[in-house]
């Protein structure tokens, strides 16, 4: 089968490769259509200890099964066993895994093997543009649902890229008030401005900076940093009210320096997102097929054959691209 391989920092390799061993309780899956997301984009470039060449990225997957079902696949793998698994935090398992991560190959390939729990039908009627969104937004769907923040919500984002943009749009769906996303890209911004965000800040300059500040005032009731850079998790900090949340979802970087005594003084409620739950997984797919949550205008598809070209266009000059989409099949 074709394979498209992370082979060297900046560089992957379209290989040949056998199929998946099966495996008692899975299903072999051809894979349509696969999704880069941040975390492989990082993996690309060298930047995660966890995904390291040779290896398949790729953990954003549409595809059928060998009897003709259409599906999307949850994959991120829990043991099922543990106390975290067994009180319904799969996503905190002590032995999860991740397609495209570890020793595990990813979804960049013509076939994938994954127990058949992990997988969900899907009507032809929702188009893979849409669909493959359903594993980052189960990541947005879980912080709201752990962050529970209260009707009428003035919030703040920091980085507008797809995981700023998904929760832009939650937000909008669950009753925020007014929503401030601040970014460095202008293109970005005028995205995020057209989705309904209430102020679109460039905080490249000192006006940006200056207008984030007025708009914030006193503070703002959530803040997430959906980026993960050291600046970026210390703004979600700064706009954020006296006593209300910061959410940290993006892995950016492994450690950053943050005025924490500034923040202690504000009794800011902290709370660190990770990854998803199946239920937050099926809400996602709940919410897509509904569409309600649509990121297909900023989405653009290229054949697995041009993975490099992709891959550089997402970490080199991505412009108004959201969501970029590999055809496998």
């Amino acid at each position: 089968m074709r394979a498209l391989v992370y082979t060297a920092p900046h560089e992957v390799t379209l290989e040949h490769r056998p199929e998946p061993a099966q495996v008692a309780g899975e299903t072999q899956i051809a894979v349509t259509a696969a999704g880069l997301c941040g975390s492989d984009i990082s993996g690309f470039l060298g930047h995660s200890r966890r995904r390291v060449p040779p290896l398949v990225l790729g953990h954003e997957l549409v595809g059928r099964t060998a009897d003709g079902r259409r599906v999307v696949a949850n994959p991120l793998l829990s043991c099922g066993r543990c106390a975290a698994c067994l009180s319904g935090a799969q996503n905190l398992c002590s032995n999860w895994r991740l397609l495209g991560l570890d020793q595990t190959q990813g979804c960049y390939q013509e076939f994938v093997s994954l127990p058949v729990t992990q997988l969900y039908e899907i009507p032809d009627s929702l188009p893979d543009a849409r669909a493959i969104a359903v594993e980052p937004l189960a990541n947005i769907v879980h912080l709201f649902r752990i962050a529970a923040p209260l009707p009428f919500f003035r919030m703040g984002i920091v980085g507008g890229g797809t995981m700023g943009a998904l929760a832009l749009l939650t937000a909008l769906r669950l009753g925020v008030r007014e929503v401030l996303v601040e970014d460095v890209s202008e293109v970005r911004l005028e995205t995020v401005r057209r989705m309904g965000a209430t102020l679109g800040a460039n905080v490249s300059t000192e006006e940006g900076r200056a207008e984030a500040r007025r708009f914030a005032g006193h503070g703002l009731d959530l803040v997430l940093d959906a980026s993960g850079s050291t600046a970026a998790r210390q703004a979600a900090f700064d706009r954020c009210r006296p006593g209300g949340m910061v959410v940290l979802l993006g892995m950016g970087q492994e450690r950053s320096e943050i005025d924490f005594v500034t923040s202690i003084r504000k009794e800011h409620r902290v709370t660190m997102s990770f990854a998803y739950t199946p239920v937050d997984f099926e809400r996602s797919l709940k919410l897509l097929t509904a569409g309600e949550v649509d990121l297909s205008p900023w989405t653009v598809e290229m054949p697995l054959e041009a993975g490099q070209a992709a891959f550089d266009k997402m970490t080199k000059d991505p412009g108004a691209t959201l969501k970029m989409v590999l055809r496998v099949s």
